[in-house]
């Protein structure tokens, strides 16, 4: 092999470093889709395409690629061949199921391993305290986009609690999933009233940590989405009737 060959072979740490940055790049992608499908910016039955979204990022669409693939994974769009990559959605029927999952799982959050948070991320969570604090105290309307986030930001905090990654990833997923659903719902309801619940959750799950009661973590988020789905019932009734009507 001649030196001019030679040369022009990446080398391990060079091959290694692009590896690292296409799953940069995916995670980032997946993580910006996940959240424009939560807030239905791209709304059910909408299609996806890789070139459109790897020109936007700047990236190549191999990254873009491994990004609707584990959307899919999740249940979030379908990849049909030949055809191109459209968002699914939720029926009545996979709603129950996962909330169903979703009360009993959280419920294990204490129970599957868990380990104390870091005091920054005790900070973070004080910090959403804070931010629902100032929603609550001002009298403009909430903005759903920012509670959404600040929702994502907090339950992304307490699922570090969970020692167990398959539990997580469970716990994760069904949270993501039922995104689309919840959005529909907080655009027909009080959203000041759901800032206020939020932020009861947040404090609640802040005494428990404070005392390493993880146990307590799981129950207090086990009896919130008991509640809201409480709340969401009169929803659920009015939309199944204006669709038999």
């Amino acid at each position: 092999m001649t030196d001019a060959i030679r040369s022009s072979e990446p080398t391990p740490a060079a091959s290694e470093a692009t590896a690292a940055g296409s799953r940069s790049n995916a995670l980032q992608v997946y993580r910006s889709l996940r959240q424009r499908i939560a807030i239905r910016r791209y709304p059910p039955g909408s299609w996806l395409k890789e070139q459109e979204i790897a020109a936007e990022f700047g990236i190549s669409r191999t990254p873009v690629r491994q990004a609707l693939q584990q959307l899919e994974t999740e249940g979030l769009v379908e990849i049909k061949n030949g055809v191109g990559v459209q968002v699914t959605e939720v029926d009545d029927a996979a709603l129950d199921q996962i909330y169903l999952l979703r009360l009993e799982l959280v419920a294990l959050i204490g129970r599957a391993a868990p380990r104390p948070l870091t005091p920054s991320d005790v900070a973070a969570i004080r910090a959403i305290s804070a931010d629902l604090q100032r929603i609550l105290a001002s009298e403009a309307a909430p903005d759903i986009d920012g509670f959404a986030h600040l929702c994502e930001v907090f339950h992304d905090l307490v699922n570090k609690v969970i020692g167990s990654p398959m539990l997580k990833h469970f716990i994760e997923v069904l949270y993501h999933q039922a995104d689309r659903y919840w959005y529909g719902w907080m655009t027909s309801t009080d959203p000041r009233r759901e800032v206020e619940f939020l932020y009861h959750e947040v404090e609640e799950t802040l005494r428990a940590l404070e005392v390493n009661d993880f146990e307590a973590v799981g129950y207090v988020r086990r009896n919130h989405i008991s509640m809201m789905l409480a709340r969401m019932e009169a929803f659920r009734k009015r939309v199944g009737n204006a669709g038999g009507a």
